[in-house]
């Protein structure tokens, strides 16, 4: 990584337009909040309404999407993927998922939210609980 921002830094390149963070400092230490989606229809990772809308939704609980981790997986690695990455705090953006872990919190997808504003309020009640478990 830092020899791809040294050559893009020489080439004169802006440095807003890449990344300037070292990845290798950051492995040893868990990361305090990963959101994963369990479908990639209407991705939260790809540019859109939904993303837009998850930004707005970690803007409410102090969070930018540089101080989380998003994650794009199948239901079935659900389980090894938060062992090999572990975090202070998950947040599965899927309502069918349930788990009785005091760090997993599960809540609705900013695209069923953009479908049907009445899941806003529950969306919410979950989000405060994930802030006050990053405190």
């Amino acid at each position: 990584m830092q020899s791809r921002n040294d050559y893009l830094e020489a080439l004169g390149i802006p440095d807003f337009l890449y990344s300037k963070v070292d990845l290798t400092s950051s492995i040893s230490s868990p990361l305090s909040i990963m959101v994963l989606e369990l479908s990639s229809k209407d991705s939260f990772c790809e540019a859109g309404n939904t993303r837009d809308l998850l930004v707005k939704m970690l803007a409410s609980i102090g969070l930018d999407l540089n101080s989380v981790h998003l994650a794009s997986i199948e239901k079935s690695n659900l389980d090894s993927f938060i062992a090999d990455n572990p975090a202070q705090v998950v947040l599965v953006m899927d309502s069918t998922f349930k788990s009785d872990k005091s760090s997993l919190f599960s809540t609705y997808h900013p695209r069923d939210v953009i479908k049907d504003s009445h899941l806003k309020r529950e969306t919410w009640e979950i989000l405060k609980k994930v802030k006050q478990c990053l405190k």
